[in-house]
């Protein structure tokens, strides 16, 4: 997580995925979903593109153990303004269902346990 601090030096806000609840804070954005997901999730970098003071990246995502590992594309933005300030913006297949007030981590951690 060290090195996520060297790119997002002052405050930090993310929709992930977009649709849902903002998340604020470098611990929400970084931290928290990693260490949820850490031991399920083995991540492809498909490519990255950079412009100005934005950044994005398409992913592939392996996330579940075996035998039920499931596969889904992101892709993931980033975005700086001139105070340092991080905007991250993800992008992933959601069930219909999920909305500004629900889990949205909820439907991939209840696969792994099936």
């Amino acid at each position: 997580m060290a090195s996520w601090r060297t790119i997002a030096p002052a405050g930090v806000r993310m929709f992930d995925p977009v649709g849902t609840e903002e998340k604020h804070g470098f611990e929400a954005a970084t931290s928290e979903a990693f260490d949820m997901f850490q031991s399920i999730l083995k991540i492809k970098m498909i490519t990255v593109q950079v412009n100005g003071n934005e950044m994005a990246w398409v992913c592939e995502n392996y996330f579940g153990t075996e035998p039920n590992v499931q596969m889904a594309y992101s892709i993931e933005t980033f975005a700086w303004d001139d105070d340092g300030n991080l905007l991250i913006k993800t992008y992933y297949p959601m069930p219909e269902t999920v909305d500004s007030n629900s889990d949205p981590y909820a439907h991939l951690l209840k696969k792994d346990e099936q």
